[in-house]
């Protein structure tokens, strides 16, 4: 019998998986919850190089370009916690320089449109089984017999939680592992998961007011702050963030519209331009969702022959817009893992894996994911606590130094992780991909410091990643 992985969840990380594992002939049935594979829940998803040069190598990347066209080389406007504007039409834009020092720009779509660009790239789209929601998983010799709600079984060499930060993987992972008396299973890390602020997120018509021009606004206030970005079809995808009493676990709470009501009420006047308030934008909404930002990284991704990956296996921060890439990268390096160990298993004349092979490719994914996931975490939440509230930190920062050094010290951040990010093995490299020191253009990549602006710049990274 053929090698067989079962995901759970036809999410971006269970479809980016399934079309890395199409890449090398191995066979998958995805299990998606939902009645549809692609839902709009009005999610919108930011799209880095390091992910971006995995769907390059995968076929997708000219088509979620073409969808984004040139609305991705936004101008920045930032609304500072005087109320004071800073808008200054640059030469180059942010997107425009990244893509000059990696080949690709920072781009932001529709969570459904990815989705819908990841299935229509799959050769074998009837392997996609929707209402198929994870009920029940067993071990059995030599792999695992997953149950759906609909009294569906499914039997494979392994499964992978691609279901999110509530996983269904994640919840009988620990089951089978208390089954089999295995001491850290008594801890409930369910319980860590934790939440100090929420989230309003939405797609709207973009208002008259705002122009044409790409636009990436941030604007500050006293306790809660905007992000939006001008994307395809005249739209604008935002987010207002604000602070929420700590919780944990079972005590995190799910949001009603009259939750969402009572949050915008006293926010519809704020200007989050010179001449555009948040009214002007909520009021043209299309979709919006109120929910609590989820933060954790998992101690233990893994147990026997299944796994999770994802938002399953660790919750990102929105501001810092890594959720998606760290998804693709660990779909890359989990079939990197894997293949190695089934070229192995090939030598010896069987298509399975033993146990232990399974137990050491699923720790070798954990172990090369787990410090850059953590990292991710932290910079969420200490880049969220500096901008959440008007402090002194906070004005220093937002007034004083990211406009002289903060979108160098990001742009820095994002070539870093792209030249250090997974790729898949044994294909085709990245299509629009820049060797290291390589530039699309003589004008950038070569700027160099001064020390003062190089003092400047550590003083910017500690407070911006240690504060």
């Amino acid at each position: 019998m053929p090698f067989r992985v079962i995901i759970a969840g036809g999410s971006v990380a269970g479809l980016t998986l399934a079309n890395v594992l199409e890449k090398f002939d191995i066979d998958y049935v995805i299990l998606e919850a939902h009645a549809v594979i692609a839902p709009q829940l009005g999610a919108s998803i930011g799209l880095l190089p390091s992910g971006l040069q995995i769907l390059d190598q995968l076929g997708c990347y000219e088509s979620i370009r073409r969808h984004v066209g040139a609305d991705c080389y936004y101008q920045t406007t930032v609304r500072r916690f005087d109320g004071q504007f800073r808008s200054k039409k640059k030469d180059i834009t942010f997107p425009e320089e990244l893509e000059q020092k990696t080949g690709y720009p920072q781009l932001f779509i529709d969570r459904q449109m990815l989705l819908e660009t990841l299935f229509e790239n799959l050769k074998f789209k009837e392997r996609v089984l929707t209402s198929k929601r994870v009920t029940h998983i067993d071990s059995v010799e030599g792999g695992v017999c997953v149950c759906t709600e609909d009294g569906s079984e499914y039997t494979g060499d392994i499964v992978i939680g691609a279901d999110g930060i509530h996983s269904a993987v994640r919840r009988e992972m620990w089951r089978n592992a208390r089954e089999a008396e295995l001491e850290a299973s008594h801890i409930d890390e369910g319980s860590c998961i934790q939440a100090d602020s929420k989230c309003l997120f939405g797609i709207s018509q973009r208002p008259a007011a705002l122009g044409s021009t790409p636009r990436q606004i941030n604007a500050y206030f006293d306790d809660w702050n905007y992000m939006m970005f001008s994307v395809p079809g005249n739209r604008l995808y935002w987010f207002l963030f604000t602070g929420m009493e700590k919780a944990c676990g079972g005590q995190i709470p799910r949001f009603t519209k009259e939750d969402e009501a009572d949050l915008v009420k006293d926010r519809l006047g704020d200007l989050v331009t010179e001449s555009v308030t948040f009214g002007d934008v909520y009021k043209h909404r299309q979709i919006s969702t109120l929910v609590a930002v989820e933060e954790h990284v998992f101690a233990r991704w893994h147990f026997r022959r299944m796994l999770t990956i994802g938002d399953a296996a660790h919750k990102l921060h929105p501001i810092t817009a890594q959720g998606g890439n760290h998804v693709m990268e660990a779909a890359a390096a989990l079939v990197n893992a894997l293949r190695r160990k089934l070229s192995r298993a090939s030598a010896k004349d069987t298509a399975s894996l033993s146990d232990n092979d399974v137990a050491e490719a699923f720790a070798e994914l954990q172990a090369s994911r787990y410090d850059r996931a953590l990292a991710a975490v932290l910079q969420g939440q200490r880049s969220n606590a500096l901008v959440a509230k008007n402090t002194f930190l906070a004005r220093m920062f937002i007034h004083y130094v990211f406009p002289w050094v903060g979108e160098r010290l990001i742009m820095h951040l994002v070539v870093q992780s792209a030249k250090t990010g997974a790729r898949i093995e044994d294909i085709a490299p990245p299509k629009y991909a820049l060797a290291s020191g390589e530039t699309r253009s003589s004008r950038s990549g070569r700027l160099l410091w001064s020390a003062g602006a190089i003092g400047v710049g550590l003083l910017a990274t500690v407070l911006y990643l240690y504060c």
